[in-house]
């Protein structure tokens, strides 16, 4: 418990996507929600009748709909609407609706029109103790389009190779020069990232990536995940720990430890990441070296939680829920403080 004491915050979750047309007011119902996150859960989770949340669902067409919604009974407005490559016209929606509210907003969408891959990846360079791979965005890609790019940015190779707005491994490959991405050549429908491949293979051949969450002025450790090959997220791990124990123990070891438990070096860099982006709510995906340094692969509010945790094997997933709940009250209970001290 914090020693913040508020009457009753009362929030607004702004939620939404580009390809809906109908709104939802029923926060107990389901939509679409590709491109959002699952911060509301978080707050399901506050065991707390003063702390109140309500559905404010966008859609491109808000502003021609007869029915509105009514922002003035809200302390604070929290945006879930986290991916702009995939949903810009929503978020512009809701940057406009959220123009003139009164009270604190998370996340203001603002904040995350300026987080596509290529903008975190510059916003992120030089930070010491971090190690963030250019990433070129690639528009109505051509040989000679790509060819310039790279020369300008001094971009190496090889690359991963994505759709923008793909996640959870979802990637067209490991290419090794400028010919392996000329299947995209000419394509005028979707645009791609072109990012440099940082091989984080430790001295026992695998892979790993750990994801942190960063809540206000907390930062908490999610997960913490091992495999022997690049591309590895959560499912992809699974079934390979559970086979080794000592990757268990690993795993279990930095969740039961959380943030005071990381070394020292990897505290520091986390903490300049968080002062560079600049949000309340994110998550980041990295591996930690011998040394303590991040090797980034992401940063941004398209992350999930996910505080159901069905695995029997990875249990120890659940030593980052009672922090992050809490790291999520303080930070409403402080952005409402805040606002009406101001």
């Amino acid at each position: 418990m914090t020693d913040i004491t508020s009457p009753r915050i009362s929030v607004g979750m702004i939620l939404g996507n580009d390809t809906d047309r109908h709104i939802e007011h029923d926060r107990i119902k389901t939509v679409a929600l590709r491109g959002n996150n699952d911060a509301n859960l978080l707050i399901s989770l506050i065991d707390d009748p003063t702390i109140v949340w309500s559905r404010v669902q966008l859609t491109p067409s808000y502003f021609r709909k007869r029915i509105s919604h009514n922002l003035s009974g809200f302390d604070v407005l929290w945006n879930l609407i986290s991916d702009a490559d995939q949903h810009p016209k929503v978020l512009a929606v809701a940057d406009r609706l959220t123009e003139g509210f009164a009270g604190a907003t998370i996340d203001a969408p603002s904040q995350i029109l300026g987080t596509r891959r290529h903008q975190v990846a510059a916003r992120l360079q030089g930070i010491r103790g971090v190690t963030m791979p250019k990433t070129l965005l690639l528009r109505f890609p051509n040989r000679e389009r790509l060819t310039r790019q790279i020369e300008q940015a001094a971009f190496r190779f090889p690359a991963i190779l994505r759709v923008a707005g793909e996640h959870n491994g979802h990637v067209l490959g490991l290419i090794d020069g400028i010919d392996g991405a000329s299947p995209i050549f000419g394509d005028r429908q979707r645009e791609y990232y072109l990012t440099e491949f940082v091989d984080v293979r430790a001295a026992d051949g695998l892979y790993r990536k750990s994801r942190f969450f960063v809540v206000g002025d907390q930062i908490i450790v999610r997960q913490h995940i091992a495999a022997p090959h690049w591309n590895i997220h959560g499912a992809s791990s699974r079934a390979y720990m559970v086979q080794h124990k000592t990757l268990l123990e690993e795993a279990r070891s930095l969740l039961t430890g959380q943030f005071a438990a990381l070394p020292l070096a990897t505290q520091q860099a986390l903490e300049g990441i968080r002062g560079a982006m600049k949000m309340d709510y994110f998550g980041i995906d990295a591996c930690i070296g011998p040394d303590g340094s991040l090797t980034v692969f992401e940063a941004n509010a398209t992350m999930n939680f996910n505080p159901a945790f069905r695995n029997p094997a990875t249990q120890y997933n659940r030593a980052a829920v009672s922090p992050m709940i809490e790291a999520t009250r303080r930070l409403l209970e402080l952005r409402v403080s805040e606002r009406r001290r101001g």
